[in-house]
């Protein structure tokens, strides 16, 4: 039983992998047991960088820190934010546009940005853990 509560997330990883690998569909992303995504709108006091950007990224939760950081998306394209840490973790906008709720170890959730924008983000359990979220449009 050990092996398979140790197998699925490694699976939701390894499917979500393959999924990102040219799927444009507005799918949820998100595994079993995560919440809904929500859309996130930008913050007003910074500027998207320029420059090359995937449809979705994946941001690792591990040692009290989300890397990479910062990540660089597309507008319209998602972020998964995957808690490989031992304690509970959030991904929080500092502006509320966005919020996972409390990921749990081997939990993930995915939010869709839609529009071009820098989004600084923290955990709410742990405040000295911050991230940003650039989000650049199509060319």
């Amino acid at each position: 039983m050990k092996t398979k509560l140790l197998l699925a997330p490694v699976l939701i990883v390894v499917s979500l992998a393959f999924a990102a690998c040219g799927s444009d569909s507005e799918e949820d992303a998100t595994g079993p047991g995560s919440t809904a995504e929500t859309t996130a709108e930008p913050s007003e006091s910074a500027a998207a960088p320029s420059g090359e950007a995937q449809r979705s990224e994946k941001v690792e939760i591990v040692e009290f820190a989300y890397s990479p950081d910062p990540i660089t998306v597309q507008a319209g394209g998602k972020v998964i934010w995957l808690n490989q840490d031992t304690a509970p973790h959030t991904a929080t906008a500092d502006d509320g546009s966005f919020d996972t709720g409390t990921l749990e170890r081997g939990k993930l959730k995915a939010e869709t940005f839609k529009e071009a924008g820098s989004y600084p983000y923290f955990c709410e359990i742990h405040p000295t853990m911050h991230g940003t979220v650039e989000v650049v449009d199509e060319n």
